[in-house]
């Protein structure tokens, strides 16, 4: 995305690491290096691992050291509030591992088989035999409903369930259940630290979703005064992320209240045009076109047509172009139209421009269709002979009515090189649709062109198509 840079904080969502037990320790004052069998096995063991590069640092985290130590889900007592008095327990089931089990056993069971080797040059080597494993593979307490817990074992982990595949099902389960106002609240305190985040995540943004779906007005508010009072930029880097730009969507879709819409306009005013010309934003301005009222997106529109002529060259651009057209009236229509109308000779000619006027003289709008006449006027036989300028012609034929397109035929037919068009690859289209909607003086000037050009016509590759298919049924 060029123009805007969003570094969104993740270090917090991660949680923090559980000290290594007791026993990992390398030596104590009564068993030094070498004398004691738990050193002679763990050097053995380290002997027998392969060191090999990888990419990403694992995060040994409570949840991962409950599931190191063997607990098959975390023990619900509803008097634990925090992680703390989990520490005892891990300690004790550490030492009591067998040391004895000749230390593959004793690193397996330490989680030290995937243990962090950082490297001098900034490139990360680790011991990674079940790296994937043991990054991919949730605890079976988190595959699990959480139909059994309590508000209070939830609490300070939603944000980490948040990112986790099965902790996202099992959170957005919660929230499709029978409502609970207290679940609700202590999973919305907990999303809205890390909202931003969580929305660009592969998981945590379905999260986000439901959330938006089950909470209420006041608290969607307070959703978009975190997402806008930060960062000026924030919601329009979100908007631009394959995943947060569902989010958005999602939060455009519940939001009604003045309050809500003015923040959300505030906020995507600045990216305007990267949203515009953007597959994900596009998506965005176009939803708050079709469902906010003009006055609402009246500084959008202003936005669009100070920047018509950049936005309609833009694969995403050009359809919001055409949204925007769509969704205004009066003289905001009058001035989208208007800076569109200046450059239409420019946009005639390209990829993605030639649409938007294509689409102008789709309306059929007399004033708007005469606009557009009175700017190429002059250019139709330039135009006839550009792949994207010839399909425009070819739409003012069709859509202008009899006079008007006359008028364009006469400019055709008094041009000095008219015949050139008989042979050109696109040209020969725009003389076929003239042909098509011609009537009287003009039609019979045309089939005369033909005639006199017909020899020439059947020895070149397009004037073949032609005569096969309008040129020579036309002529008799």
């Amino acid at each position: 995305m060029e123009g805007f840079r969003c570094f969104l904080d993740t270090e917090s969502l991660r949680i923090p690491q559980s000290p290594l037990p007791e026993c990992v320790s390398g030596s104590s004052s009564q068993n030094p290096i070498g004398e004691s069998h738990f050193d002679q096995t763990l050097e053995a063991a380290f002997s027998r691992l392969k060191v090999s590069p990888f990419c990403r640092q694992p995060q040994l985290s409570r949840f991962d050291a409950i599931a190191v130590m063997g607990f098959d889900k975390i023990p619900n007592k509803r008097s634990w509030v925090g992680w703390g008095k989990f520490y005892p327990i891990l300690q004790r089931r550490a030492e009591s591992l067998n040391l004895n089990s000749g230390g593959n056993g004793v690193l397996s069971h330490l989680g030290l088989q995937d243990c962090w080797v950082q490297s001098d040059i900034d490139c990360s080597n680790g011991f990674v035999s079940n790296l994937n494993q043991h990054s991919d593979n949730s605890p079976h307490w988190l595959q699990a409903s959480l139909n059994g817990w309590s508000v209070a074992d939830l609490r300070g982990r939603v944000a980490f369930l948040a990112t986790n595949q099965d902790g996202c099902r099992c959170l957005q389960r919660a929230m499709e259940a029978v409502p609970n106002k207290e679940l609700i609240d202590l999973i919305f305190l907990e999303v809205l630290e890390h909202v931003a985040t969580l929305m660009l995540d592969p998981h945590g943004n379905y999260v986000v979703q439901k959330l938006v779906e089950v909470c209420s007005e006041e608290q969607r508010t307070q959703m978009l005064l975190m997402l806008t009072k930060k960062n000026d930029l924030q919601l329009i880097c979100i908007s631009l992320d394959t995943r947060g730009t569902r989010s958005v969507q999602k939060l455009l879709k519940y939001i009604s209240t003045k309050e809500q819409i003015t923040l959300i306009m505030r906020a995507l005013s600045p990216g305007v045009v990267a949203l515009s010309k953007n597959s994900n934003g596009q998506h965005v301005i176009e939803h708050c076109l079709e469902h906010f009222s003009v006055q609402d997106n009246e500084y959008l529109l202003h936005v669009v047509a100070n920047n018509c002529c950049e936005i309609a060259k833009d694969k995403s651009g050009c359809c919001v172009l055409q949204k925007c057209v769509e969704h205004s009236n009066g003289q905001n229509r009058e001035r989208l139209v208007a800076a569109i109308t200046v450059k239409a000779i420019v946009l005639a000619v390209d990829r993605y421009g030639n649409y938007v006027l294509q689409h102008l003289l789709g309306l059929r709008m007399p004033q708007i269709t005469e606009n557009l006449l009175r700017q190429l006027r002059g250019s139709y036989m330039s135009l006839s002979c550009n792949k994207y300028g010839s399909n425009v012609v070819e739409k003012c034929l069709l859509d202008s009515g009899e006079e008007k397109s006359s008028q364009i035929i006469f400019e055709l037919l008094t041009n000095r090189n008219v015949s050139m068009l008989l042979l050109h690859p696109f040209g020969n289209y725009v003389i076929q649709t003239a042909l098509s909607v011609s009537k009287g003086l003009y039609h019979n000037a045309l089939l005369n062109l033909v005639q006199l050009n017909s020899h020439v016509m059947r020895g070149n590759y397009y004037g073949q198509k032609g005569c096969k298919d309008s040129f020579i049924g036309a002529a008799g």
